[in-house]
């Protein structure tokens, strides 16, 4: 746990490896958590339950692994669904593979626009379904999936939308692999690659997403992250409080 939070000890690593170890009678999900989770763990009550019914919750930003590393986790490090982490990996291996790929997310139109986007990168990926992430959308979606049992499924409706979505997928037999992807959908019919190099380099990912979208961003960025904000100082003032020895005996015990 990290901050209250299951993230898993190792991440996604090399994603045909990965992908292909999979049991073909057996799903396997693939989900984020960035400091948004901390806040939404207070929120939804079902939203740990969530996270611990996948395969892999890997940090998505800075922040959520410099926690993770402080709990003892050493091996975490950032991965996330967009082109500076996993998402080009995957689709590559899905157009090489042969995967049927079905998108969810957004509003109407997002993932036919994203699909286009897609295919026009991966040329070989067999993009089978698009569905928007409201209304009918994701039932249509799920009866399609299972109907079709669709290989690979990309999920971005938003935390914690998705993860119920995929869960569900599952519980009703589904057995392929599915990721979350959050907003990457809709940054991804920018036309562009979103994040530049330089940011992504140094790592404030963040603060270029707020001053690109703030009407919609500050609220997360500057209330919601509170709740992780004011965890993490705790867990380093723990951890700075035991480095110091303050609170033991001269025998070194609590």
């Amino acid at each position: 746990m990290v901050l209250g939070i299951p993230v898993s000890h190792s991440g996604v690593g090399d994603v045909p490896r990965f992908c292909t170890a999979k049991p073909a009678d057996n799903s396997l999900l693939v989900t984020f958590v960035n400091p948004l989770a901390c806040a939404l763990a207070k929120k939804h009550d079902d939203y740990i339950k969530l996270l611990e019914s996948f395969d892999i919750v890997a940090c998505d930003g800075i922040g959520m692994v410099k926690a993770a590393n402080a709990c003892g986790l050493k091996s975490v490090r950032r991965e996330s669904f967009d082109y500076t982490s996993l998402a080009g990996a995957v689709f590559h291996w899905a157009a090489q593979s042969g995967q049927r790929l079905g998108l969810v997310g957004g509003k109407s139109g997002i993932t036919d626009q994203a699909a286009v986007i897609l295919r026009s990168k991966f040329p070989d990926l067999r993009i089978v379904a698009c569905f928007s992430g409201y209304g009918e959308g994701p039932d249509d979606a799920r009866e399609f999936f299972l109907q079709d049992n669709t290989d690979l499924v990309i999920c971005g409706m938003g935390a914690p939308l998705q993860e119920r979505f995929l869960a569900q997928l599952t519980k009703d037999g589904w057995n392929g692999v599915g990721f979350t992807c959050g907003g990457f959908l809709d940054q991804l019919i920018t036309g562009d690659s979103y994040y530049p190099v330089w940011v992504d380099r140094l790592n404030i990912r963040f603060m270029y997403r707020l001053l690109r979208e703030p009407r919609r961003l500050w609220r997360r960025y500057l209330v919601d992250y509170q709740v992780f904000l004011k965890g993490f100082i705790h867990l380093q003032l723990k951890r700075l409080k035991s480095w110091l020895g303050v609170g033991k005996h001269p025998d070194g015990t609590a």
